[in-house]
């Protein structure tokens, strides 16, 4: 049986201050921003300057789908007591989030505090199955590229051919090199060993096909919230 790692206090946050690299955030009761540490920036899909940052939700910096994914784990937390992990693609890059619970007494109020860091390749498919992966990603150069050339970046990351993804998504090989000639075009890479480099940098081949599909569909849904926030203000 796995035990448990006792709720977070006002001093862990000193400490992990000082780990270069390290992403934390902590938020309150109400799940309002209260601390991070000097690496968030990486995880945001909105910049805003770092004193706005203090005292915003999930829902002032994400997409309403993004944040809601987030919000109901953050809130379990809570609930619980107990520690949860998960998988994001996030920044480009595979990531692993683990939400701790805030020491209530410590800090006079419950809270989580997420810990972001860079996943091992491969851990997902070898031992860590268990762990569930979000569905709404953080793209960046990523965001380039469409659905279908996000689709076959995955199959290409794991190693398969043209050929071989034509198979699969039942196109011609032919369709297929050419949105892989636009996927070189948009991300700049020049050949399959680069682009499979590119890929498996990312930890992109670590996703399992439907962890992968779902995030595809997700960027999709995020693409047109933005889209419709963007009419709005």
């Amino acid at each position: 049986m796995n035990k448990q790692p006792r709720a977070i206090r006002p001093d862990d946050l000193e400490i992990i201050e000082q780990i270069p690299g390290i992403i934390g955030v902590a938020r309150d009761a109400d799940l309002r921003l209260i601390w991070y540490t000097r690496c968030f920036h990486r995880v945001l899909d909105v910049m805003k300057d770092h004193e706005e940052l203090k005292g915003s939700t999930l829902s002032d910096i994400l997409t309403p789908s993004a944040a809601e994914e987030r919000i109901r784990i953050q809130r379990e937390v809570m609930l619980t007591g107990k520690t949860k992990s998960h998988y994001q693609f996030t920044a480009d890059s595979r990531v692993l989030c683990t939400i701790f619970p805030l020491d209530e007494q410590a800090f006079g109020h419950k809270g989580i505090l997420a810990i972001i860091k860079d996943a091992p390749i491969d851990a997902r498919l070898c031992t860590d199955s268990d762990i569930p992966v979000l569905s709404s990603p953080s793209l960046s150069e990523l965001n380039a590229l469409s659905s279908r050339e996000l689709e076959i970046l995955h199959h290409i990351a794991k190693g398969l051919s043209t050929n071989d993804i034509a198979s699969q998504l039942n196109r011609s090989s032919k369709t297929v090199e050419k949105q892989v000639n636009s996927i070189h075009s948009k991300l700049n890479t020049h050949s399959r060993a680069e682009l499979v480099r590119y890929a498996t940098e990312r930890g992109i081949q670590s996703f399992t096909d439907s962890d992968w599909s779902a995030i595809v569909e997700g960027a999709k849904v995020m693409r047109r919230e933005r889209r419709e926030m963007a009419a709005k203000a």
